[in-house]
């Protein structure tokens, strides 16, 4: 599950390293911070946050590649994370 926000984090290390994105809507580096406090505390609200900031970013870059995998990347973890909550594991 957390490999997932593990892939989210390379593909923000891209982002940030290219002047190719739109990032005006988005602070990326508050996206990567809230990622990794994701990581050692998985807290729902953090989550519905994170889904809107990932949804936006995807949504200001026309839905490229690497945001687009982003998103997927984020909708993996949140179903695995639902899984794990009905199973009573998290």
């Amino acid at each position: 599950m957390l490999e997932h926000l593990d892939n989210i984090i390379k593909d923000i290390n891209i982002i940030k390293d290219s002047n190719n994105y739109n990032l005006e809507n988005v602070d990326i580096n508050y996206l990567k911070n809230k990622i990794n406090d994701l990581k050692d505390n998985i807290n729902l609200e953090t989550v519905k946050e994170l889904a809107n900031i990932i949804y936006q970013l995807n949504i200001d870059n026309t839905f490229s590649e690497l945001t687009d995998h982003i998103s997927n990347e984020f909708y993996a973890f949140e179903f695995l994370l639902e899984q794990k909550i009905k199973e009573g594991k998290v």
